[in-house]
């Protein structure tokens, strides 16, 4: 699978130099947009619906190939603001776009999974698809993970707690999958 970090993230910055702001979150948490990253297209959907008996679904295996592609030039800093790549990037089509945000004492008293849980799909339709969308990018799924604090894409942090959800866009819209 090939991955490279996008400059959507970037490209979500604020004129102002003050950076990245809070996205009020359906559950009343805050949270900031850190990292969006963007996997080209592979062999399959990276889990099944969430509707889906997993013992039905068929295997799609490993894609083949972690070659990098050279990573978009950065904007800016991530942030809710209008987003805009410009003409020196090239969309993909197809493959996984990963949103990815923090949220502040994440795991914590009143702000436990079940207390997140309906964010995922929110910030799936009002946050990634609008983003997406304005700037051509056409992925099969979007991951959206929550963070109590910034981990590098792929680090392993054993002290951070994080939550994941994963949809199938389908129609212009975010079907929750099984992770």
């Amino acid at each position: 699978m090939t991955t490279f970090r996008s400059s959507l993230a970037a490209a979500l910055a604020l004129a102002s130099p003050a950076g990245a702001q809070d996205l009020a979150l359906p559950s009343g948490l805050a949270a900031r947009l850190h990292d969006v990253v963007l996997e080209a297209a592979g062999a399959g959907p990276i889990a099944p619906d969430a509707f889906t008996d997993p013992e039905g679904e068929e295997d799609a295996g490993e894609p083949e190939g972690d070659e990098p592609l050279d990573a978009a030039p950065s904007l800016g800093t991530p942030s809710l603001g209008t987003p805009s790549l410009g003409a020196e990037v090239e969309p993909p089509s197809g493959g996984v776009a990963r949103f990815r945000l923090v949220v502040a004492g994440l795991g914590g008293a009143g702000a436990d999974y079940d207390t997140v849980a309906g964010d995922f799909a929110w910030l799936c339709e009002t946050l990634a698809l609008p983003a997406l969308a304005a700037n051509g990018w056409t992925p099969t799924e979007v991951v959206v993970s929550l963070a109590d604090r910034e981990v590098a894409f792929g680090a392993i942090d054993a002290d951070a707690v994080q939550f994941f959800e994963g949809f199938r866009i389908e129609a212009g819209a975010c079907v929750p999958q099984a992770f």
